[in-house]
């Protein structure tokens, strides 16, 4: 893991909250809601004339725009499924490390947003110290990748 990735952390999570509300809106400009202001008068007497705001389903909404609204809803949710998943490997990773100080640098630093000096203020040390210690907890413990194993065919073209 570097510090270009654990500081994607904070903006992934904007991220999905942003595609949410945008995913959420789609959803209603789908349904085809519309509104209208009517005349109606008072239950009682005196029947005094007003105005009354009724809102409705859109039948006659054209199919192209839903078809439309609903492409644009996949790729946002294919664009959120690709935040989640990138959020949830550096949230991983920040939980499997066993140090508790470099965890609480991360979570200070990356998942609460403090600058280094508010770092360094709530542990405690010099302003540098921690920025230095992450620095060097990341080169020395580089994230292991998963290596994909290789499919070996029986009905190779080698004969």
């Amino acid at each position: 893991m570097t510090k270009s990735e654990l500081e994607q952390l904070l903006d992934l999570r904007k991220e999905i909250q942003e595609l949410d509300a945008k995913v959420e809106k789609m959803q209603e400009q789908r349904v085809g809601k519309v509104t209208d202001r009517v005349q109606a008068s008072m239950p009682d007497f005196p029947y005094v004339r007003t105005t009354k705001t009724i809102t409705g389903v859109d039948n006659k909404g054209s199919r192209k725009r839903r078809r439309e609204l609903t492409e644009s809803e996949l790729l946002l949710l294919k664009r959120r499924q690709q935040a989640v998943d990138a959020e949830f490997k550096i949230s991983q990773y920040i939980k499997s490390i066993n140090d508790s100080r470099i965890r609480r640098i991360i979570s200070l630093r990356y998942e609460e947003g403090l600058s280094w000096d508010k770092v360094a203020a709530a542990m405690n040390c010099d302003r540098t110290y921690p920025e230095k210690l992450l620095t060097k907890y990341l080169k020395e413990h580089p994230e292991k990748k998963k290596r994909k194993k290789m499919k070996v065919s029986h009905n190779s073209h080698f004969k």
